[in-house]
């Protein structure tokens, strides 16, 4: 086996392959809540009140940390899609400095759709 270059371990990893990655693991994340979701509406009905008693007795901060941590993935996605859609349309705006900067805002913007999702899911379920 080669021996790596000791130079690799002095290099950033780029905020734009991170801003990559995490877009393709929300979109595995995705999909496997989507087949857990449909697992789950397989299942009886006592089955179901059970889960839902056990997230209902979580206290208020642990439902609001708990929801967060499933949704930002959606939140990540949908925002990356309208980026990717944006960079379809108007591919000037494909240079490393805007990509850089995209990046870093695509990670603080998708807490936007994040909350909009957690407010739902708060009036459904309290």
């Amino acid at each position: 086996m080669r021996v790596l270059s000791p130079y690799l371990s002095v290099y950033k990893f780029p905020l734009t392959a991170i801003s990559s990655i995490t877009n393709r693991v929300s979109g595995m994340y995705i999909t496997g809540i989507g087949l857990m979701t449909s697992f789950f509406w397989l299942t009886n009905n006592e089955q179901k009140e059970i889960i839902y008693n056990k997230y209902k007795e979580n206290n208020f901060y642990i439902k609001k940390i708990f929801n967060c941590i499933i949704l930002y993935p959606f939140g990540y996605h949908f925002a990356g899609s309208i980026r990717h859609m944006i960079w379809d349309n108007f591919p000037k705006l494909l240079t490393n400095t805007k990509v850089a900067k995209s990046s870093k805002m695509l990670f603080i913007v998708s807490i936007i759709p994040t909350v909009a999702l957690e407010y739902k899911l708060n009036d459904k379920f309290n």
